[in-house]
């Protein structure tokens, strides 16, 4: 017998890995440059946190913010990553230096200075951004959505993104009029003539009249499964039951 798992719903960032990479591959070029030594990393897929995890991402962390024309970005530095990021453009050891230490003023500042250059990578996924240079912050709120890139050489440490809004998704089929143009519709046109009693609608039989007057000729609707399509005039043309169609923007609101 096949068990069968609980379902559940979970939330999936809409960000494209796609514009991650981009945000990775330019990364990885700065920290080469920062580095005088080839860097290389793996990028970890764009999710959206619960909203307990967000104070576990910024534990111990150096916060930076970017503003953006499309969403606003912050790095992530926990301090382990930022001493060892500092420590190895120095040109020291990451193995040598202790972790269980605070940033010197200096490597502060060295910090700051990578924080920006990262930041000038960020286009892919907030868009234009407003300043040259990334604001650091002592708290982050709102964001959404978060990605990691993971340093292997010349160091090992991790740098977070996070982006204070998730992207819409784009529709992956696109519906354009002409892909209907081929479909057949049922439309029924009616005349509204009045009000008739019961008694007066069981008493009919074939070839029985009911008068209508001219004016009320103008009341007919054109519907197609019972929602509103235009308002007309009914009649005879070419021996034929026909429908001028007077307007068919207002056609529900006429009718309601």
């Amino acid at each position: 017998m096949k068990r069968v798992r609980a379902i559940r719903f979970d939330a999936r960032a809409s960000l494209p890995t796609s514009a991650a990479c981009v945000v990775a591959n330019g990364v990885r070029e700065t920290l080469t440059s920062l580095f005088g030594t080839p860097a290389s990393l793996r990028i970890c897929e764009p999710i959206i946190p619960p909203a307990h995890s967000w104070p576990v991402i910024m534990r111990n962390a150096l916060l930076y913010r970017v503003r953006g024309c499309i969403t606003d970005a912050a790095l992530v530095l926990r301090a382990t990553d930022a001493i060892a990021i500092a420590s190895t453009i120095f040109g020291e050891s990451p193995g040598a230096v202790s972790a269980a230490r605070e940033l010197s003023r200096i490597e502060r500042d060295v910090i700051d200075r990578t924080a920006s250059a990262i930041a000038a990578n960020l286009g892919a996924v907030c868009g234009a951004r407003e300043g040259h240079s990334a604001e650091r912050v002592g708290a982050i709120g709102g964001f959404v959505t978060y990605f990691e890139l993971l340093l292997e050489e010349p160091v090992t440490a991790s740098i977070g993104i996070a982006l204070s809004r998730d992207p819409a998704p784009e529709p992956l089929v696109r519906l354009e009029l002409g892909h209907l143009a081929g479909v057949g519709v049922v439309v029924c046109a009616s005349l509204e003539i009045g009000s008739v009693q019961a008694g007066a609608i069981a008493r009919l039989a074939p070839g029985s009249v009911l008068s209508v007057q001219r004016s009320e000729l103008s009341r007919c609707a054109l519907t197609a499964s019972g929602r509103p399509l235009a308002l007309g005039h009914c009649g005879v043309r070419n021996g034929r039951f026909a429908l001028q169609v007077d307007s068919a923007r207002d056609a529900r609101s006429a009718l309601l």
